[in-house]
């Protein structure tokens, strides 16, 4: 623990489509800053009245101040944090990243603190993380050499001293491109240390559909110039012993962004910059044009200046207004008529009442429409999909059009028990707006009749969990969700041939908390089909299971490797194949070899290879005794203590 006092500061402007999202994931922090510090640079919109919405927690100055440096000077004269943030108001927070930081930065009096950080960018229906797009840092560079060289931290990843950020001499209102690389080299220059922390991770917005980008702007004649004075001024200011070659790559950059750019002006000074600070070879200047050619391609794709982007039409929530009902339920259905009525009675008869039921009819070939005006209740909202689109878009279009606070799930062959609604919506009022999920337990009735109670066990921070294991188990059925969680993580991934409920949790773990009730008040029904009743389970369908995980772990797998976690999610997949009938003997050997190169010290992986590795016929004699373990034991004993 820290007792450094924190200012976090967000100028914006027009920015109100995602300012609240920046500002939730800034207060709830697992160590809150003391003051947070809106500046609202003259916006036409509505971003001033939603930060002052949040009441004494947000300071909100209004003025117009003609450029996010000008409006974070302005930030800067009313913070009295000994240690500062800047963060864009579109950006995000991992829930501990200021903890990490100002930690790191209690250990480093006098100097900046930085964090890893991770692109954040729409992709279909949902908003994913990707690595961090800017060039690597060289074997043996210095930070200020790396940055020159086309290496970064945005803001959102930096927590300043104040010391520093004074030595540094501030922001530069007159650098209106690159002004926060441009104070970042000049604090490096200056002998100020930059420290990482391996712990936190902040996440950068980049916004597709045309939006104007900032860093597109960097190619644009007042781009370049305004590149060039930043290098100008730290080559008149003196750089430290070794980055002179850095500084001449910079120049370098600049001239073949420029003679890109038709700017051959502008190109001229840069190169006769390159030249008089050490000259670069033909063949580099060839092999950087095409460099910076590729960065031109990344940055039309880049972050943007102003928020103009339109959401997702599938993922624009209405607002909450005074009437509209405290939970929406989303039921998606396809050709189940036989047992609709079975799930959405499981709903009318909860004794919490104030909600609304959305069926979302996945162009059935049955009469799904008369299903649900036959129960006669008004609370109950008919919609049908144009054509079929799978579980997830079904979703995603139950959370567009839900009017509700909260958003609750319930698959149309499953059930609720008798007071699952209640017991929710309590411990959800009961609960900080950092907690975004909560799950019951459930009864899992199986084809051979017999019953199987889960409880949960998982609360609080289970992001690392997640990138292994689905801690809500079979229960997409068993969750509620507030509703702005989908306003900051997007909707279900509707390219995923399975386990799309298993990403949406995982990308709600990286920002929220969850909780549970632990009763078990759900029935997830896992019977065979019956005549008449299609089973059309996506889970039963290995195959298109197994090429979902591996998707997963594709998409999660350099954060669970920091996370220490991915041996779990290697023995995971060789368990899968070892128990599944259409499993295979020689992934399983495959994904458990992976497993050990990854944490080699683990007894628990050799046992699962010895029992993999035997004879088919011996190891289905084995089968139902190693089912019978696993449905007695701990998660954490079967698969390893994720925890540690």
């Amino acid at each position: 623990m820290t007792d450094l006092r924190i200012s976090v500061i967000i100028p914006v402007h027009d920015g109100a489509q995602f300012l609240a999202q920046t500002l939730r994931s800034v207060l709830d922090q697992t160590v809150a800053p003391d003051e947070v510090i809106v500046v609202d640079d003259g916006s036409s919109d509505e971003s001033a009245a939603i930060a002052e919405g949040f009441g004494a927690r947000v300071q909100v100055i209004r003025g117009k101040y003609g450029g996010a440096a000008a409006a974070r000077v302005a930030g800067v004269t009313r913070a009295t944090g000994e240690a500062i943030m800047f963060m864009d108001a579109d950006d995000l927070l991992g829930r501990n990243v200021l903890h990490s930081l100002a930690d790191t930065l209690s250990h480093n009096e006098g100097g900046i603190a930085c964090c890893d950080w991770m692109r954040y960018e729409r992709i279909g229906s949902t908003w994913q993380a990707r690595p961090a797009s800017c060039a690597p840092r060289r074997p043996g560079q210095s930070p200020l050499a790396a940055w020159l060289t086309g290496w970064y931290h945005p803001p959102c990843s930096v927590l300043w001293s104040r010391q520093a950020y004074e030595r540094s001499g501030g922001w530069n209102p007159e650098i209106l491109v690159n002004n926060d690389g441009d104070l970042m080299m000049r604090a490096l220059s200056r002998g100020i240390e930059l420290v990482h922390t391996p712990r936190g991770t902040s996440y950068y917005r980049r916004l597709p559909d045309g939006a104007v980008s900032l860093s597109g702007r960097r190619f644009s004649a007042e781009g370049l110039a305004s590149r060039l004075t930043v290098l100008d001024g730290l080559a008149s200011a003196g750089l430290p012993p070794g980055t002179r070659a850095a500084l001449a790559e910079a120049y370098g950059n600049v001239a073949g962004d420029a003679e890109a750019a038709g700017q051959p002006e502008l190109a001229g000074r840069a190169r006769a910059e390159d030249l008089r600070h050490g000259g670069t070879p033909l063949w580099a200047l060839r092999r950087r044009r095409a460099d910076r050619e590729r960065a031109r391609a990344r940055a039309a794709r880049g972050k943007p200046d102003e928020s103009t982007a339109p959401p997702h039409p599938s993922l624009s929530l209405k607002e909450h207004q005074t009437g509209a009902p405290a939970v929406s339920i989303v039921v998606p259905t396809f050709n189940r008529t036989a047992l609709l009525t079975r799930a959405l009675e499981s709903v009318l008869d909860q004794d919490f009442r104030d909600f609304e039921v959305l069926v979302i009819d996945d162009a059935s070939d049955e009469d799904i429409a008369a299903v649900v005006t036959g129960l006669g209740d008004p609370r109950l909202e008919y919609r049908r999909q144009p054509r079929n689109m799978g579980v997830a878009a079904a979703r995603n279009r139950g959370m567009a059009e839900a009017s509700g606070r909260y958003i609750a799930f319930l698959d149309s062959d499953d059930e609720w028990l008798s007071g699952k609604l209640s017991a929710q919506v309590t411990k959800m009022e009961a609960c900080p707006p950092s907690v975004g999920l909560i799950y019951t337990g459930l009864i899992e009735k199986g084809s051979d009749g017999a019953s199987t109670v889960f409880l949960p066990e998982d609360r609080g921070d289970v992001w690392r969990e997640m990138m292994h294991r689905n801690v809500v188990h079979y229960g997409t059925s068993s969750t509620m969700i507030r509703c702005e969680v989908v306003e900051t993580i997007g909707g279900f991934d509707e390219s995923l041939p399975a386990i799309e409920d298993y990403d949406f949790w995982t990308r709600i773990a990286r920002f929220y908390t969850f909780e549970c009730v632990p009763e078990p008040l759900m029935i997830y029904h896992d019977e065979a089909a019956e005549e008449g009743v299609p089973s059309d389970k996506r889970s039963r369908d290995f195959q298109a299971n197994m090429a979902a995980r591996r998707m997963f772990f594709d998409r999660y797998g350099e954060e669970a490797v920091r996370a220490g976690v991915l041996h779990l999610g290697h023995l995971d997949m060789a368990r899968r194949h070892i128990e599944a009938e259409d499993g295979r003997q020689s992934r399983a050997i495959l994904s458990l070899l992976k497993a050990i190169r990854r944490k080699p010290t683990s007894p628990r992986i050799y046992a699962w290879l010895a029992f993999a590795s035997l004879p088919a016929p011996l190891r289905r004699s084995l089968f139902p005794q190693l089912v019978r373990l696993r449905t007695r034991l701990p998660a954490w004993i079967w698969m390893g203590p994720g925890r540690a």
